[in-house]
């Protein structure tokens, strides 16, 4: 069977129950389904400082990505991978490499030279990341975004 191809675009505010659907189904954190919830949801969509970005196979919401940018007086533009989450039952399809992939491009061009990810410590993440030319940093990893390769 031939693999599906893996498309992105940005959230839109009425992804809200599809994100929340997936977050569910991962395992990972729960949005609220309240005003609080939406309106956060929202307001993370509009943020100029962050993107969020779905991937689809066939229409198909299927992973997430929300990458938040900083800007540093010494040190320049950072960026932060906040969130990657991945459905289950299209995992180590290419999806989530797909996504930090189009997270390294936005932070590119971004000005950011470095993307960071904390707080990993679930696995296969270390591996997974490590795969994709991350290196560990303390407790946090880092992606050299000026080496050009994603």
């Amino acid at each position: 069977m031939q693999p599906r191809p893996i498309s992105h675009r940005r959230a839109r505010r009425t992804d809200f129950d599809a994100v929340a659907a997936l977050l569910v189904a991962a395992g990972a954190a729960v949005l609220t389904d309240d005003r609080a919830g939406r309106s956060r949801f929202r307001r993370i969509v509009a943020d100029l400082g962050s993107d969020l970005y779905v991937a689809t196979i066939d229409d198909r919401l299927c992973g997430i990505v929300h990458i938040s940018y900083a800007r540093h007086l010494l040190a320049g533009a950072k960026a932060t991978l906040e969130l990657l989450v991945v459905a289950p039952q299209v995992r180590r399809r290419g999806v989530a490499t797909s996504l930090t992939g189009l997270a390294a491009t936005r932070a590119r061009r971004r000005g950011c030279h470095t993307l960071s990810l904390r707080n990993v410590g679930v696995e296969p993440a270390p591996a997974f990341f490590a795969h994709l030319g991350w290196r560990i940093a303390g407790e946090q990893l880092l992606f050299d975004l000026t080496a050009g390769a994603d």
